[in-house]
């Protein structure tokens, strides 16, 4: 295989990382996939009244995608844990969060959030450190907690309602302003903007573990919720929905604490 016929094949793989991290198969948005896992066994997966007028579209996309990812992500995921220690697949995950660092940290500075950007960054300058490049993960330890951020999480913060539920080709459950958010991100990412061939294969190296990575944790939860599921499809998007409504939240149950960004405050449609 050719360099160019390499890249040609890995590239569309590097350009949904951002978008399918860290929950890949048709999830998105949870900081760790081990916390995404749980998450999945412990959250009702009853039918919610949503937003999805394309309904009819999203099905036929979600059966694609998940017609993919049994013939193609489970598969590697499941050679990947056969040829990993725990500890191996929790180092590389620790490693992958890190790099994603600079994104959360500007995302939180956006919506305010000085605290948890201050959180960020030590976590980073720690981790990246006496963690071993972010392999270790001592600031979990030290008390600085991991959380993520993304932009789709900004534009609801600024009063960006989410617009009907989406399900991307290849790239998962999304919603009209978590696509948008997602371009942003990884525009701001700084691998993106270094153009030398080393930055080009760490790139495409971080998308395929990071894929590999992400997956992993879930090949369990996701069966048990397919196999128990009257209604996959309805399932995932109920999660997924869910999902997002806590990390825009912030883990908080009522609205009113949250950071004073202007006239930008129109949660109706997180209640």
């Amino acid at each position: 295989m050719t360099t160019s016929v390499l890249k040609k094949a890995i590239l569309p793989i590097a350009l949904c990382v951002p978008l399918v991290m860290p929950a890949h198969a048709q999830l998105t948005g949870a900081a760790d996939p081990d916390s995404l896992a749980t998450e999945l066994e412990n959250t009702p997966t009853e039918t919610t009244a949503v937003a999805d007028p394309w309904e009819g579209f999203n099905r036929k996309m979600f059966s694609v995608n998940n017609s993919l990812d049994r013939a193609l992500f489970v598969p590697a995921a499941k050679a990947y844990r056969a040829v990993t220690h725990k500890k191996q697949r929790k180092g590389i995950r620790n490693f992958l969060a890190n790099l994603r660092t600079p994104v959360i940290l500007v995302n939180d500075i956006l919506q305010g959030e000085f605290g948890r950007a201050g959180n960020t960054a030590s976590r980073f300058v720690v981790n990246s450190t006496i963690g071993f490049g972010g392999m270790g993960d001592p600031a979990e330890r030290m008390g600085i907690a991991q959380h993520s951020e993304d932009f789709g999480q900004t534009l609801a913060v600024w009063g960006v309602k989410p617009g009907p539920y989406l399900v991307l080709p290849f790239f998962g459950p999304s919603t009209l302003r978590d696509g948008m958010g997602a371009g942003v991100d990884i525009a701001i990412d700084p691998a993106i903007w270094i153009r030398t061939d080393p930055a080009k294969y760490f790139r495409y190296t971080r998308a395929g573990t990071s894929l590999l990575s992400a997956r992993e944790p879930l090949i369990e939860p996701l069966a048990d919720i397919e196999a128990d599921s009257l209604d996959y499809y309805a399932s995932i998007r109920s999660f997924y929905l869910q999902s997002r409504k806590r990390e825009i939240s912030n883990g908080r149950t009522n609205f009113d604490d949250l950071p004073d960004i202007g006239d930008f405050e129109e949660f109706d449609e997180l209640e």
